[in-house]
């Protein structure tokens, strides 16, 4: 019945029908666990918006109602909203950070995140070098992190236990596989990339449990790269290694946007207007609910959405998650404010 639970007092799941004359059927959760009976899943418009439409944005927050997304690109985008579930986001009047560059990568939750990287759009979009922390009143720590990227993938649960791994360096025209550790206090090296990530979709638990799916750069190679294609491959890293889990998912590119957990629940992503699942630790892949109905966002899920390369955003579950702003959410264009809900 449940793809984390293997036995109930001694009983085998196989052998157990029911709880309480309730089936996987009518059963979605268990303390926080899923079922395999749960459905493909389902989109639909919040009806909540951002104040201020942007793509390519950070985002941060362990369930969708609690999040923070800043910066991004509609322009240069120098603010930050909270958005709580229940009605639009709101921005933090003068709280913004420091540096407003596109495609940061966040991690963390609301009160407690950090954002690291991204490009300058004002500089001719150069990739950037440093990181800023929230502490839910004020923004510190404006500290570099140790080599200059854009849309790598971040992981972190706190804003003192974050890792960015990869991305792509404008300077050298490569993507990386360069992999840096936040403890709160000063960065280090943490276990490199296992190919030059870039683009790609992550969930996570914490720093030490991620999920990496697809992306646009060479799955093959084990180091910097200037050779870009579209990757199909899911990594999982466990805190001391990497592991090619599954692969042959979609063949799409980008990631355009992504949510969930990385050992615990799986993952949900998409691109070119589908939605795949995968399993514990990433191990399969499985197609999601169909973007597009009802929703009117034609044939792509949001592009850049808020936080798509960061590990915990809008849920740390693909039982509940959604999305935040991007392209053409809800088929406003470019730099859409729209929220989007998934829910199994």
């Amino acid at each position: 019945m449940s793809n984390q639970v293997d036995k109930l007092n001694g009983i085998a799941l196989t052998s157990i029908e029911t709880f309480n004359a309730k089936t996987d059927a009518n059963i979605e959760k268990l303390n926080g666990k899923t079922f395999l009976g749960l459905t493909a899943g389902t989109w639909s418009d919040s009806g909540h918006n951002l104040t201020t439409g942007r793509s390519r944005a950070w985002a941060a927050g362990a369930t969708r109602s609690s999040m923070i997304i800043g910066n991004g690109q509609n322009t240069s985008i120098t603010t930050i909203e909270y958005y709580n579930g229940s009605a639009n986001a709101s921005v933090q009047a003068g709280k913004n950070p420091s540096q407003a560059w596109g495609t940061s990568n966040g991690g963390g939750v609301q009160t407690d995140c950090i954002k690291a990287g991204g490009f300058n759009s004002d500089a001719s979009n150069a990739s950037q070098d440093d990181s800023e922390v929230w502490n839910g009143s004020s923004w510190s720590n404006n500290t570099t992190v140790g080599y200059n990227w854009e849309n790598g993938q971040g992981a972190g649960a706190t804003s003192n236990a974050f890792t960015v791994w990869g991305g792509y360096t404008s300077q050298s025209g490569q993507s990386v596989v360069t992999a840096r550790e936040w403890n709160g206090s000063s960065w280090s090296n943490d276990t490199a990339a296992p190919a030059p990530f870039y683009a790609g979709g992550s969930g996570a638990d914490n720093n030490n449990s991620v999920i990496v799916n697809a992306g646009y750069y060479n799955d093959n190679a084990t180091s910097a790269s200037s050779s870009f294609s579209s990757a199909d491959k899911c990594w999982y890293y466990n805190g001391s290694g990497w592991s090619n889990t599954s692969e042959g998912a979609s063949s799409s590119g980008g990631v355009y946007s992504s949510f969930g957990g990385g050992v615990t629940f799986g993952q949900t992503f998409g691109s070119a207007g589908n939605t795949y699942l995968t399993g514990d630790s990433g191990a399969t892949f499985s197609s999601g609910g169909s973007v597009s109905t009802g929703l009117g966002i034609s044939s792509s899920n949001p592009y850049a959405s808020g936080g798509a390369t960061g590990g915990n955003r809008c849920g740390n579950s693909n039982v509940d998650g959604g999305t935040l702003g991007g392209d053409y959410a809800a088929a406003e264009g470019n730099n859409a404010g729209a929220i989007l809900n998934f829910d199994r």
